[in-house]
């Protein structure tokens, strides 16, 4: 059997990663423990921080707005600082006009050739749930229960909730893929800690901006289209570029050992 292969390895359906155990465990403390530690304890200072910027690139923006920080209670973490400005209503001419258009946008990306492809399905989330929003505020806009503080504190707060949900969720799915690449381990958790959080606070300054440049008429297309949702696109951006590289290190020779064939 000269020039044969010593060991045939079976295909990939038969194979899977030992359990990490007591050092998967590990891992996954010293990457979920210390970032959540960094975010809770300095909450408030975190928060001050996005609502300081976000008044000042306001100000610079729209000279004369009456626009401060307050202060505000989460349950269990504690106060969190929010932007507190001023609602801009839309007017009736602007609710039409964006009724036409996105009515006019649904009949183009359902027709066609653009009918199933993927760019159209995410453009049809989009334009629905505008036009959703484009008719409550033609029959109904009096009733619109928000205001622009309103969306501010609850942006601040589901932003808080994303970060330690993703720590916990990156820390874990990342920390418990086998024993080997530490360091593409912590390359990656961070590299979505750090995302997460420059993503957030930039989001945060254009929605404020959105809002009070146009008005409170797109609250519900930046809530829905462009938050949690965006969210969940990088986090799996990153996640795949991890598991790429992790899949080459258990490829290698030394990374075989960690496979567990049936």
């Amino acid at each position: 059997m000269a020039g044969k292969k010593s060991r045939i390895y079976y295909a990939r359906t038969y194979r899977k990663l030992k359990s990490g155990g007591w050092k998967g465990v590990l891992v996954v403390g010293i990457l979920v423990v210390p970032a959540l530690f960094l975010l809770l304890w300095n909450c408030f200072e975190i928060t001050r921080g996005m609502s300081w910027l976000a008044v000042k690139l306001l100000c610079d923006r729209f000279r004369g707005l009456q626009i401060q920080i307050v202060d505000s209670e989460f349950p269990i973490i504690g106060k969190i600082s929010i932007v507190e400005l001023p609602t801009v209503y839309p007017k009736l001419k602007e609710v039409i006009i964006n009724l036409l258009i996105v009515m006019g946008m649904v009949i183009f990306a359902c027709t066609g050739k653009r009918k199933g492809k993927p760019a159209s399905i995410f453009s049809m989330i989009v334009l629905v749930t505008h036009l959703i929003n484009c008719v409550y505020f033609l029959f109904g806009s009096n009733y619109f229960p928000y205001t622009a503080y309103q969306y501010s504190d609850l942006y601040m707060r589901q932003q808080i909730g994303i970060w330690i949900f993703f720590i916990v969720l990156a820390g874990g799915t990342i920390g418990s893929m086998g024993n080997k690449g530490l360091l593409v381990k912590l390359i990656a958790f961070w590299g979505i800690v750090l995302y997460s959080a420059v993503f957030g606070v930039a989001r945060y300054v254009f929605f404020l901006y959105i809002l009070e440049r146009f008005s409170i008429f797109y609250m519900a297309l930046l809530f829905f289209v462009f938050g949690p949702f965006f969210d969940f696109l990088y986090l799996v951006g990153i996640y795949a570029l991890y598991v790429n590289k992790m899949g080459k290190i258990y490829d290698s020779d030394k990374g075989r050992e960690e496979w567990s064939w049936s």
